[in-house]
């Protein structure tokens, strides 16, 4: 019965694997609700303490590795959503300069002397 659980709780947890990783590649977490993971997070925890409490070592292991995938998504989230966008204006003002391309196109003559002379905003 202990396989059935532990190859159950495998699959459940691996479930999380492919989310962890396209939010790092897209760098986006923002379908993940901040309630969701809480209440996820909680009932996890919950069934971890459950399986400690029946020595069900089962629950215990696939719990606790899903706890993990899940306070890393909930790290991935902070990182992105809480600390990125507050980090992202300060340096600008810092270096005075934008890292964000300009919207106002830029215009390009050529100069009697052949060379190109832009008009524009500075990038």
């Amino acid at each position: 019965m202990i396989v059935l659980g532990l190859i159950a709780g495998a699959l459940t947890t691996g479930c999380w694997l492919p989310q962890l990783f396209k939010s790092w590649r897209t760098r986006s977490t923002t379908d993940f609700s901040w309630l969701y993971l809480a209440v996820f997070g909680t009932g996890i925890t919950l069934w971890m303490i459950y399986g400690a409490m029946e020595q069900d070592l089962a629950i215990m292991v696939t719990n606790a590795l899903t706890l993990t995938l899940t306070l890393a998504v909930v790290g991935l989230k902070c990182w992105l959503d809480v600390l990125g966008p507050r980090a992202r204006p300060r340096a600008e003002i810092l270096t005075g300069r934008s890292s964000r391309p300009s919207a106002q196109p830029i215009d390009v003559r050529v100069v009697p002397d052949g060379t190109t002379n832009s008009v524009g905003p500075e990038v």
